[in-house]
C-alpha cells in the first residue's frame, strides 16, 4: 500500500528555523512518527510532495524504511494543497493513504481508518469549529461536504487531514483534481474542494478520533500544545 505525505508547504506562520515536517514533537519528528505509525499498518511506499527545503527534507527521509517517490512543488509559495496533491494525482491508484505532514499522530489513527470498511474514511475530530478549520458536515456518519468555508455553526467537525481512499474513490479524486487545475486554474486552494465534489458519489466515512492523540500543527500554540500535551499520549 502507498500513502501520498504533502510536505511542500514552508509554515510560516510558525517561524520555525526547519521544515513544519521536521518539528520535533516528543523526541521524534512529525513526518518520521507518520512513518511509524503507516508502516505499522503495512504501507511501505510513501509519495511525499515536497517544495521548501526540499534537500532538507530528502535528507531528513534518508535511510528509512520503505519506498520513497518525491514529486516537487516548485510553485509552493504561492499555490495550496490542491496544487500539491494535483502534481501527485498519478499516484491515486488502488488503496491510497493521505496525510499532510503538519499532523501528529500515531498507529491507532491509522488502525481505526483502516478497520472501516468505506470506500473513504476521513479522520474527524468532533469538536467546536472556527473560521480556520477544514470543517466536515456528517449525516449518518457520512461527510456530505468538506471544506473551510462551511459556516462554523454548521459543521459537525474538523477534518484533521489524514485519510484512506479505495481505488475507485482515489480514481475520481485524481480526476477532479485534473479538472479543477487544468480547466479551472484552481491552483491555491484547499484538496478538499475536489474531495466535497465526491461526496454525493461515493460514502465517505467520518471516522471519529476525537479520543485519539492527534493534532494539527498551524500556530506556535499547537506546537505547545502537542509537545504539552499529544506527546505524552503517544504510542512509539
Amino acid at each position: 500500500m502507498k500513502a501520498i505525505i504533502l510536505a511542500a508547504g514552508a509554515g510560516r506562520r510558525l517561524g520555525a528555523a526547519v521544515p513544519k515536517c521536521m518539528l520535533d514533537v516528543g523526541g521524534m519528528s512529525i513526518i518520521h512518527r507518520q512513518l511509524a505509525a503507516l508502516s505499522a499498518e503495512g504501507i511501505d511506499e510513501y509519495v511525499v510532495v515536497v517544495g521548501y527545503e526540499q534537500d532538507r527534507v530528502r535528507e531528513h527521509l534518508a535511510g528509512r524504511p520503505g519506498r520513497f517517490i518525491f514529486v516537487v512543488n516548485e510553485q509552493y509559495a504561492s499555490t495550496n494543497t490542491v496544487y500539491s496533491l494535483y502534481l501527485a494525482a498519478s499516484h491515486l491508484t488502488g488503496t491510497c493513504w493521505y496525510a499532510n505532514a503538519d499532523v501528529v499522530f500515531d498507529r491507532r489513527l491509522i488502525r481505526r481508518l483502516a478497520d472501516d470498511s468505506s470506500p473513504a474514511a476521513l479522520a474527524v475530530q468532533t469538536h467546536p469549529c472556527g473560521e480556520e478549520e477544514v470543517k466536515v458536515i456528517v449525516r449518518e456518519g457520512l461527510v456530505v461536504r468538506i471544506g473551510k468555508a462551511i459556516p462554523p455553526v454548521e459543521a459537525g467537525g474538523e477534518f484533521l487531514g489524514v485519510a484512506r481512499l479505495n481505488g475507485d474513490v482515489a480514481a475520481a479524486l485524481a480526476r477532479t483534481l485534473t479538472e479543477l487545475v487544468e480547466q479551472q486554474s484552481v491552483i491555491a486552494d484547499y484538496f478538499e474542494r475536489g474531495l466535497d465534489r465526491l461526496c454525493s458519489e461515493f460514502a465517505i466515512k467520518a471516522v471519529d478520533v476525537t479520543d485519539l492523540p492527534c493534532h494539527e500543527i498551524d500556530f506556535p500554540a499547537d506546537l505547545e500544545k502537542a509537545r504539552r500535551e499529544i506527546a505524552l499520549r503517544l504510542e512509539e
